[in-house]
């Protein structure tokens, strides 16, 4: 490995404003050759924010960034990108009408004279596909692939400029375990070529497994620089909530909390915080519960389940394994070719998601930017959108009651922000989570459908979440939960289903669900028994 002394970046005093309001003060960094240097903090601590300033996304209100010793200031990323400086997004971001060869090369597509030559890119970008461990077709369409196919897409693209200093920006939000270790395979071998990465994360287990250095933000500014090695979780947590005793255990950083009621109490925390008290504004819905038998559509097979009000339905499995796909259709977004659906005892047919919501179902999507908010629109007119009807007179938006909806909401799901008016887009990814679940259940209903919903949430936020959904099962709710983090799975669910190629392989209880039983399940290993 390179010795970790030639400086690449250096960025000195920079502070990010919008509006008013500094999201980073002051913060110094150094990004150092053949070194992995990991930024945490909790959401809203001005990580994403810090590493968009360096990388040309953000415009720093004061201060100044240095590469290879030389004052830069980039006016955008791919201005960056140019001068060796990559950043990996976490969203990708995607040309999702184009296929994937032609997203990795977009914008310096490979020649032959004159003309585009498409072979090259679609070898090269195998190639480079292959170097990340992935067999993803280059000639496969973008718009149907996944968000952690997606950016794989995105990390191929900036693999093929061959930078020198690289910004993992939340990037191992989407992916399964078993593909942050095929990530972090390839981070190790940019350090050992001499790159310089930074890495944006809130994943505490992920920071100590890769990282050299660890830069803690709170709050927008820097509170401590430490060496990985002779760090601890203990620490470093301490650092991030600024007091010792929190109601974010160092357990709560590696793991969902502990808390659910059929837990023994000496799984329980002595940090994990009381229950939520009861939600008035949603009374106890669920009547039925949802029955699904033989359901194949695009993307899955001869699907049967069942979530029983007052339930928690884990669904795990690989990417690709068709989880996403069967809470598409369970929503009508796509349709289902074959099969049977029940709610409340009675058959139904879903062909939109009008007819899902009108049924009293709510799907909180797995990409919350894309398809979960309009991100450029306020924190208000989100939180109502999916719920207009109850805000309008006579054809009108009242403005007081979409103000009294997301305030009720607001508070309750503990929102950080500076106005109602405020644009989403400015909001951490926590916040933004907690705005579609507002969304959503402002229009109280019996059947909630989440995919992957604490994914890119930070340690915080992640437990109010894990709080929420338990207290909305307790009311009566019935929840089916898409998971790739294995231990929120068995933490939240009552039952688990695996999928693997596009079909439900196993069903356990949770008491009796393992890690390594559910990994055979998902990966054509033995399975687990069917309960």
């Amino acid at each position: 490995m390179s010795e970790p002394t030639i400086e690449r970046i250096r960025a000195t005093g920079i502070t990010v404003a919008f509006g008013r309001v500094d999201v980073v003060s002051a913060v110094d960094l150094s990004l150092k050759a053949g070194e992995i240097h990991a930024i945490t903090g909790e959401n809203g601590a001005g990580k994403s924010s810090l590493a968009k300033a360096i990388a040309g996304v953000y415009r720093f209100r004061s201060g100044f960034v240095e590469l290879d010793g030389q004052r830069v200031n980039f006016k955008n990323p791919r201005e960056a990108l140019a001068a060796g400086v990559a950043l990996i997004h976490q969203e990708p971001l995607t040309f999702p009408d184009l296929e994937v060869s032609e997203n990795i090369f977009a914008g310096h597509y490979l020649r032959r004279g004159v003309l585009a030559d498409r072979a090259s890119c679609r070898s090269r970008a195998r190639d480079l596909l292959a170097s990340l461990g992935s067999d993803l077709s280059p000639t496969a369409a973008v718009s149907n692939l996944s968000v952690a196919q997606r950016q794989l897409v995105e990390l191929a693209s900036a693999l093929a400029y061959d930078a020198k200093v690289w910004i993992f920006d939340e990037t191992t939000a989407p992916l399964t375990p078993k593909e942050v270790a095929e990530l972090f395979v390839v981070m190790r071998r940019l350090r050992d070529r001499g790159c310089a990465l930074a890495m944006v994360s809130h994943h505490l287990h992920e920071v100590l497994e890769i990282s050299d250095r660890i830069t803690v933000l709170r709050d927008g500014i820097k509170v401590a620089e430490l060496e990985t090695a002779h760090t601890s979780p203990e620490e470093v947590v301490r650092l991030m909530v600024e007091r010792d005793e929190s109601r974010l255990t160092v357990e709560s950083c590696f793991q969902p909390i502990s808390g659910a009621s059929n837990l023994d109490d000496d799984c329980k925390s002595p940090g994990t915080p009381a229950q939520f008290a009861p939600l008035t504004a949603l009374p106890c819905v669920g009547r039925g519960g949802l029955i699904v038998e033989g359901l194949s559509g695009p993307g899955f097979r001869d699907v049967s389940l069942s979530v029983a009000p007052g339930e928690i339905l884990g669904v795990a499995g690989l990417v690709g394994a068709g989880r996403t796909e069967l809470t598409r259709a369970l929503f009508g977004i796509t349709g289902a070719s074959a099969g049977s659906i029940t709610i409340d005892g009675k058959a139904v047919k879903i062909n939109s998601p009008q007819d899902a919501m009108k049924l009293g179902i709510a799907l909180v999507p797995e990409d919350r930017v894309h398809e979960g908010l309009m991100v450029i629109q306020s924190i208000a007119f989100n939180s109502t959108l999916a719920n207009l009807r109850d805000c309008s007179r006579g054809g009108f938006v009242l403005d007081g009651l979409v103000t009294q909806i997301t305030k009720q909401f607001a508070e309750r799901l503990n929102l950080a922000y500076r106005r109602f008016d405020q644009p989403v887009s400015q909001l951490s990814g926590g916040n933004q989570q907690k705005v579609v679940l507002a969304k959503w259940l402002s229009t109280n209903p019996k059947i909630l459908l989440l995919d992957e919903p604490t994914r890119g949430v930070d340690v915080g936020a992640k437990q109010e979440v894990h709080d929420l959904i338990r207290e909305l099962a307790s009311q009566g709710m019935a929840v089916l939960m898409v998971s790739s983090d294995l231990k929120e799975i068995m933490a939240l669910s009552d039952r688990i289903a695996v999928m693997r190629g596009g079909t439900i392989t196993s069903t356990v209880e949770r008491t009796e669900a393992t890690e390594e039983a559910i990994m055979r399940a998902a990966t054509q290993e033995e399975a687990c028994a069917v309960i």
